[in-house]
């Protein structure tokens, strides 16, 4: 008994320090950069041809940094600022 106490002890314990360990951190820029990817997306929906295009790509451009953050690589500063700053213009 005394040994299956330990063990689920033992169990509990990795699990949780194996889940804060994947948790993707989650910060003011990843949020703004969703809320942006969002944007772009509901504008690409009422837009048609080549402007259409244009926000598709930038919304896929936007995408690629908000899983290079959740993947714990580094993204230059100015492209996340240039990012926002197309999104919130409708680029």
């Amino acid at each position: 008994m005394k040994h299956y106490g330990i063990r689920i002890a033992l169990l509990l314990t990795l699990a949780a320090s194996t889940a804060f360990a994947v948790a993707p951190p989650a910060g003011p820029r990843r949020n703004a950069l969703a809320q942006a990817e969002a944007r772009v997306g509901q504008l690409a929906g009422q837009t048609k041809g080549g402007p259409q295009q244009r926000l598709l790509l930038e919304r896929q451009k936007i995408r690629r940094l908000i899983e290079d953050i959740d993947a714990g690589r580094s993204v230059d500063p100015s492209e996340i600022d240039r990012a926002l700053q197309n999104a919130e213009r409708g680029f």
